[in-house]
């Protein structure tokens, strides 16, 4: 078994908080440091979530919310044929981070960025994302309806474990107010790279209310490369003060390394301390276990 050491990695968790000219999404607004910048993960539902430099855009697009909201809304409509819920406005240096979830299957977090211009007028005529930050979002959901009954061994073996021991997940409200991972749960995300699904979003793209088995019947004739999809698991410890188990992360290791029935992909394994940044969500520190780039467990 690959022996873990401790690391302070910033992963796809943090990477998908990513914003505007090379920011990460989720970079801290650091105008007031707090006495205790971290919170129970328990606790934590994104609330506090700030981006930087963004306190006046985020007072201006509140002010501005249904326009914010129905400006996205369109957005999805017309471009991407779908309607989102706006979950969380956050103010950045040059306008408004909107963290959106779809409605119905494919099911996927993820983003979009409304600009406000200098007379602090929200502008949802220029509204944009990073460049396939949403179509690769798009692709986890359909991917996580192609491996339905496959994720479903997952969420099985991920629901009974933290029943047998002292971990948790994040908050369904955490992840949906800071997060653009794809298909997400409180437990695991789905990152996916490459263009093999790319006809699959054509489909979803041409016709929204393509069915499940359609999807998965014309994945039949698809070879998943591992390398193309990235299964990121991440737990905390259920107590404040208690620091990550090594037993307990080795037990995750290796579970998923010798599981069978688990979609193919590339697995990160990580397991915090129980508290989480207020104002980034950043959960890893110097003392996370994680087993990831370049030493995935890999299914295939």
């Amino acid at each position: 078994m690959f022996k873990t050491k401790k690391m302070g990695i910033i992963t796809a968790s943090l990477i998908s908080i990513m914003l505007l000219g090379g920011c990460l999404k989720g970079a801290t607004e650091k105008v007031e440091k707090e006495e205790n910048p971290y919170v129970r993960v328990q606790d934590y539902t994104g609330k506090e979530f700030r981006l930087q430099n963004g306190d006046k855009n985020d007072k201006i697009a509140e002010g501005s919310r249904e326009k914010v909201i129905s400006g996205t809304e369109e957005f999805f409509l017309k471009k991407y044929n779908t309607k989102v819920k706006v979950n969380n406005i956050v103010g950045n240096k040059d306008g408004a981070t909107v963290y959106v979830e779809s409605i119905g299957e494919p099911h996927f977090q993820t983003f979009v960025v409304i600009p406000i211009d200098t007379q602090e007028n929200v502008r949802p005529d220029g509204i944009w994302t990073q460049e396939r930050e949403v179509e690769g979002d798009i692709e986890s959901g359909i991917y996580a309806l192609i491996h339905e009954k496959k994720l479903n061994n997952l969420n099985n073996y991920l629901n009974e474990f933290v029943k047998k021991h002292p971990v948790v997940g994040l908050r369904e409200e955490a992840y949906k107010n800071t997060a653009s991972t794809g298909y997400t749960t409180p437990y695991y995300y789905i990152i996916t790279y490459g263009d093999s699904l790319t006809p699959y979003l054509n489909q979803y793209l041409s016709n929204p209310e393509t069915k499940k088995e359609v999807y998965q019947k014309k994945s039949q004739s698809l070879t998943f490369d591992p390398e193309n999809y990235n299964i990121v698991i991440e737990l905390f410890m259920k107590e404040e003060n208690k620091e990550p188990d090594q037993k307990i992360f080795d037990e995750l290791e290796a579970d998923i390394e010798k599981m069978d029935g688990l979609p193919p992909g590339s697995y990160t394994v990580i397991l915090n301390d129980n508290l989480i940044q207020k104002e980034n969500a950043h959960s890893q520190k110097d003392n996370t276990l994680m087993r990831g780039n370049p030493n995935y467990i890999i299914k295939k």
